[in-house]
């Protein structure tokens, strides 16, 4: 029986992607057949064992710190020599003073091409800390063919140890009925028709194009009757999106939720005229085929991952042009025929991207690692 360590302290800190992937995964795993395979999921102190793994006898937890050094520098470590496991699997990082064979997921590399949108001390962290990381890991998992070209652009000697393997989004997200979306539009204080994005508040979110994007439609157009809705936590460099919403004239139009528990965000997604993701770069991009399962057509990014996670049913711009995004904006607003088009293409993209697919893939990276032993 080989045993598995996943370092899963992102669930239950609103980390966005890195959350979602820590669920998803091990959502996947308790749905497949892993009878040669025991698992230790490494929570932070705060989290709550997930509902679908209670009672599972394939699954223990042990408890970390949810603050960064003390679970890197201590609590990982210690942790893994208790629980005996083969093998250990992370999301970036493997602690220095972890010696038994390593698999990392390693999302995107946006901190070395737009070093500009991270604070320094992310940067300096991601400098040092992954060179070694990718040294010491026997496979690495990235999330899209384009992230992996990106990681085989930027570190040499990764070869034949980096494999992509697309994300999956929860069976959670489906079109709401109406009687949940009014719930929730109440709740926030939100009317129809409202444009969306869901991100982490972060300079590569490109939140402050969007914001001058809407603005732009606004003044051109007196039958755009559109608010303008952004959910997210704040992560990061954010002052100067809340600055753009100041200094528009339209700020009252402009609504700023917060983070939100799945429950409401499958409701305003499903609720949204459109949702629409400018995104500078990413890895993958888990809003947008959230938001086409629940039945909203998007607009989004021609750049990095997103056309090739999207596909054909999305309306794609540049991100950099802010005319460019209100134009598709305008345009999707006022063509019916184009936007049912894109909610069919949507419903269809987004059954490609399953976690109990990329469970299995998974599998097969650890039980390949644990043949080298």
């Amino acid at each position: 029986m080989n045993r598995i360590g996943i370092d899963a302290h992102a669930i239950g800190l609103q980390h966005g992607g890195n959350e979602r992937y820590a669920e998803g995964l091990l959502k996947g795993l308790s749905e497949i057949d892993t009878n040669q395979f025991k698992f230790t999921v490494f929570l932070n102190e705060k989290a709550r064992v997930p509902d679908f793994l209670k009672n599972n006898p394939a699954f223990k937890f042990r408890r970390v710190s949810s603050n960064p050094g003390k679970r890197f520098l201590f609590d990982l470590p210690t942790n893994v020599k208790k629980s005996g496991i083969d093998l250990l699997h992370t999301q970036y990082h493997i602690p220095f003073s972890i010696n038994i064979p390593s698999v990392i997921t390693l999302h995107d590399v946006s901190y070395l091409t737009h070093p500009e949108f991270f604070p320094i001390s992310e940067r300096l962290k991601m400098k040092f800390m992954m060179p070694y990381s990718i040294r010491k890991a026997k496979k690495i998992i990235t999330v899209s063919e384009f992230s992996k070209k990106e990681i085989l652009k930027m570190y040499k000697n990764v070869g034949e140890k980096i494999c992509a393997i697309y994300n999956g989004i929860s069976d959670d997200f489906k079109p709401a009925n109406n009687a949940e979306i009014q719930q929730t539009l109440e709740k926030y204080q939100i009317r129809k028709p409202y444009i969306l994005t869901v991100s982490n508040l972060q300079p590569r979110k490109n939140l402050k194009g969007l914001i001058d994007s809407f603005s732009r439609i606004q003044r051109k157009n007196s039958e755009f009757f559109c608010s303008l809705v952004i959910v997210g936590k704040k992560l990061w460099l954010y002052d100067d999106i809340f600055t753009e919403v100041r200094n528009s004239e339209f700020k009252e139009k402009i609504i700023i939720t917060g983070y939100l528990e799945n429950r409401d965000l499958i409701s305003l997604y499903s609720g949204a005229e459109m949702f629409v993701y400018v995104s500078f770069y990413e890895g993958f991009g888990f809003p947008p085929i959230e938001a086409m399962a629940c039945g909203c057509p998007v607009i989004t990014s021609n750049t990095s991952s997103l056309s090739e996670i999207t596909g054909d049913a999305s309306i794609k711009v540049n991100p950099e042009n802010s005319e460019e995004i209100a134009s598709a904006i305008a345009r999707l607003y006022q063509n019916k025929k184009l936007k049912e088009n894109l909610i069919e293409k949507g419903f269809m993209q987004a059954k490609k991207f399953s976690w109990k697919e990329c469970a299995k893939k998974t599998i097969e990276i650890y039980k390949e690692v644990i043949s080298l032993l």
